[in-house]
């Protein structure tokens, strides 16, 4: 059975005769005919009675009438939804991204995203950067958004926005009085520094390790958490210094509540990455969003 033969099927039914189907359907008389005796023959039964012009449905033309509606009926509902999927019209998003991007980068263009895409569902799995990574390669999502680009071949990234890296401490904070801390310095009071696998703490290991600072020093030294936010709240309520993005504090630098403490190195410079795989084909909606982050 083809789509054409039950059209036309359909067709001979509403309109109660072939030459009228004909018409409405602008094919020629012949055609419809042609249709439907392919049909008949496809189905191996006779699905029409016709007597002086006019069209009578057999026994096996009635089953066949319920299934042939249905049919035609979910064809044209899977191509609207095909088209709204390759238009972006609608479909999901699916996004892996770690804690800078995800909680201050995202949510203005996710916004404008929403403007132009209204039907468009978006899920967004916050991780640190090598989690997010790993989701992209286990294709759990269709773009993941890092501070730190994969060496693995498979994994195209592009760099989207630029962020720096830097030392703060609450107002007024009693390790670092002057505003200035010397890395000999820097070894003498308790830091706050995301996990290993966060692109914030990738950015950073090069300078602490320049500075002689190593996790195996002394308990109490350096304390490490799972959260941008945890340690900037940590950082405020004066249990330390601690390493962030500038993005995470700008806030909190304007009012004063975090003081910027100069050290050698810093500001680490660093840029952050929309990463997909090379060889999967994202969704239309993911393709629009991709270019509205890169532009």
């Amino acid at each position: 059975m083809e789509i054409d033969q039950l059209r036309t099927f359909v067709g001979i039914l509403e309109h109660g005769s072939f030459s009228r189907a004909a018409e409405a359907m602008h094919l020629t008389q012949s055609t419809v005919s042609f249709h439907l005796k392919a049909l008949e023959r496809a189905t191996k039964t006779r699905l029409l009675d016709r007597n002086r012009g006019k069209v009578r449905l057999t026994a096996s033309g009635r089953v066949l009438r319920r299934y042939a509606s249905r049919i035609l009926t979910l064809r044209e509902e899977a191509l609207a939804e095909l088209r709204a999927e390759e238009t972006g019209e609608a479909g999901q998003v699916n996004i892996a991204a770690s804690t800078i991007p995800a909680e201050y980068l995202l949510p203005p263009i996710l916004a404008a995203f929403r403007r132009g895409h209204p039907g468009v569902s978006v899920s967004i799995q916050i991780s640190d950067s090598r989690r997010a990574l790993a989701q992209l390669l286990e294709e759990a999502c269709d773009l993941a958004l890092v501070g730190a680009r994969s060496a693995d071949k498979s994994v195209v990234s592009v760099p989207f926005a630029e962020d720096e890296v830097i030392l703060v401490g609450g107002a007024g904070n009693p390790f670092a009085p002057s505003g200035k801390l010397t890395g000999q310095g820097l070894k003498l009071v308790p830091l706050i520094l995301r996990e290993e696998g966060s692109g914030t703490r990738a950015a950073i290991n090069k300078l602490l390790a320049q500075h002689g600072l190593t996790l195996g020093q002394p308990s109490g030294l350096i304390q490490t958490t799972g959260s941008t936010e945890a340690v900037k709240r940590y950082a405020l309520e004066g249990l330390g210094l601690a390493f962030i993005s500038r993005h995470a504090v700008v806030d909190e630098l304007k009012s004063g509540k975090l003081e910027e403490v100069a050290l050698p190195g810093t500001p680490v410079k660093r840029s952050f990455y929309l990463a997909r795989l090379r060889s999967r084909t994202p969704p239309a909606a993911a393709r629009a969003l991709i270019d509205l982050i890169v532009e």
